[in-house]
């Protein structure tokens, strides 16, 4: 730990006089500087950029260190001792335990096979977590995409306009073209409205349950 009294001396202080030394100086450990840094921002009452400015750093930088001191004293302490790049400084603030220890493991062998610790961090992250409700959503099968079409126009559920959108998603997924971003926030609505309706759910009486399951997997219910 850094002595309490160079600590002291920034908290005490006007923050536009020791926002730069605050930022800058050797003497703070990452944990510290996130906390004083952060005081200090609050209390000047500055924007983001303000501070930036008076710093020297970035406003995204000022964003991230500030949201790193809100993590608890335990995952800031570990993040503070591995003293991490700043470009990963936002991922560490918005983990939990196990992402952080995940991230800094990545950490502990540079020559990891990533492009940046960015990336690295990001990707441990991420498989800690597992894919999101969009990344599972726009891997359903092409089968099961007609499948639902067919199912849904025997339900006499979903416009024509619809069952047709997902006759055309399944022919494009067997051609192996990615889903847009667009066409990925109707088939969630879709598959929603399907499983509200009962359509699709986890006891079907229709000899579907494998396409059924695949789709409550991906919606996550």
């Amino acid at each position: 730990m850094t002595e309490r009294s160079l600590v002291e001396t920034l908290m005490e202080a006007a923050p536009t006089e020791v926002l730069e030394l605050a930022w800058t100086s050797p003497g703070l450990t990452l944990a510290e500087r996130a906390r004083v840094v952060s005081s200090l921002h609050m209390r000047s009452r500055m924007t983001l950029e303000g501070t930036a400015r008076m710093t020297g750093a970035t406003p995204a930088q000022i964003q991230a260190l500030m949201e790193l001191a809100t993590l608890d004293d335990e995952d800031l302490e570990l993040v503070s001792e591995a003293n991490p790049p700043a470009t990963t400084w936002f991922l560490f603030a918005g983990a939990d335990s196990d992402a952080i220890r995940a991230g800094l493991k990545v950490l502990e062998t540079p020559d990891g096979g990533h492009e940046s610790p960015l990336v690295g961090v990001y990707d441990a992250m991420r498989s800690l977590a597992g894919p999101s409700q969009d990344e599972r959503i726009a891997v359903i099968s092409g089968t099961t995409l007609g499948h639902l079409a067919h199912k849904a126009k025997e339900y006499n559920v979903l416009s024509p306009k619809a069952r047709a959108f997902l006759v055309n998603l399944a022919k494009r997924k067997k051609t192996g073209a990615p889903i847009t971003e667009k066409q990925l926030i109707w088939l969630k609505s879709l598959l929603l409205e399907l499983v509200e309706r009962g359509v699709v759910c986890r006891e079907s009486a229709d000899g579907d349950q494998d396409a059924c399951d695949e789709v409550m997997d991906a919606m996550g219910v």
